[in-house]
């Protein structure tokens, strides 16, 4: 694959993301992925108190799980940071300085928030910050065309593999371990950024409203990290997930008349056997999101019965691509073509 044909594929998935999801976030009454972001979204509306910004923080921490209160206090301590920046606007323009060049002159990402039981300090939430400034920008667009750049272990585990499909000579040394400063993981992001987009302009797909690159970037990276590791719940949402698993043939046996269900001794045998059969004899234990990842090489129509099949069956069709699998059951041209 040619890098111009690449950056085709991945830009095309970008778009088809946006058309399938973005562009439909809008309800609250469900707790799936999109409609978490949804939720987020509406907290950051008019008033800038050290309390509002508390709540903002609590909610993202709760949602995605970045456990920033393990810390005592982190979450008062990152809001008089925030407010330290100077009035929202000038929150913003920080941010995105931050977003263009990975320089943090005031330390909001690197310094360690909150503290522990035993009074030591507590530790960097640059997750939970790059969160928060994401969302912030996520009310202009316009003005912060580029957006900022969610840290998420996905998408530092994609990056490589995004360099190696557009031919790049040279890829950042993200460490496997712990965390990369915010400079190193933007200047890493920022660098396949500009090789899918033409300008720093909004991403604008089939002529609607435009998007932030890093936004559309980060879901992307997102996505593809989410197959590599067959964790598909967040994505899915519940009721799709549970169709999915039982596409795959993995659901626990339901027990009694209701529809609750049960890992019985001979359920965990079998899913130890068929783990086996991917692995080897010697493996003791079912990683089961690896089991699902395994599975999805080797299944028939995994989202049957699922309301958008279409879009998750490219989903994963782009992910064999992504993750350089070969298939022979797999044999048809992405995106909207059955």
């Amino acid at each position: 694959m040619t890098k111009t044909e690449a950056k085709k594929l991945i830009r095309q998935m970008m778009e088809y993301i946006v058309l399938c999801e973005l562009e439909k976030e809008k309800s609250l009454e469900d707790a799936d992925y999109m409609n978490q972001r949804t939720l987020i979204s509406s907290l950051f509306g008019e008033g800038y108190g050290k309390g509002q910004i508390i709540l903002r923080l609590t909610v993202i921490d709760s949602l995605y799980s970045t456990n920033a209160g393990y810390s005592y206090f982190s979450f008062e301590e990152m809001a008089d940071k925030i407010l330290s920046l100077g009035d929202r606007t000038s929150a913003r323009k920080y941010f995105y300085s931050v977003a263009l060049t990975g320089e943090d002159k005031k330390e909001v990402f690197s310094e360690p928030y909150g503290i522990q039981k035993n009074l030591s300090e507590g530790a960097k939430q640059m997750s939970l910050m790059s969160k928060y400034a994401y969302y912030e920008l996520q009310q202009d667009r316009q003005s912060y065309p580029l957006g900022f750049p969610i840290y998420d272990r996905l998408a530092k585990k994609a990056y490589p593999t995004v360099c190696k499909m557009l031919g790049l000579s040279f890829c950042y040394n993200l460490p496997d371990a712990g965390t990369p400063s915010i400079k190193e993981y933007i200047a890493s992001i920022n660098q396949i950024r500009k090789e899918l987009f033409d300008s720093n302009d909004l991403f604008v797909v089939s002529g609607k409203q435009g998007y932030q690159q890093y936004d559309i970037l980060d879901a992307y990276l997102w996505r593809m990290g989410k197959f590599d590791e067959g964790n598909l719940s967040l994505l899915l949402g519940r009721n799709a997930y549970i169709q999915f698993i039982e596409n795959l043939g993995l659901a626990a046996p339901k027990t009694g008349s209701g529809n609750t269900r049960k890992e019985t001794d001979s359920y965990k045998a079998q899913m130890l056997k068929e783990y086996q059969s991917y692995c080897s004899k010697d493996v003791k234990e079912v990683d089961f999101n690896k089991l699902i990842a395994l599975k999805l090489q080797n299944s028939k129509r995994p989202f049957r019965s699922i309301d958008n099949e279409q879009y998750l069956s490219s989903l994963l069709n782009h992910w064999f691509v992504f993750s350089g699998f070969e298939s022979q059951k797999i044999k048809k041209v992405l995106f909207n073509q059955k």
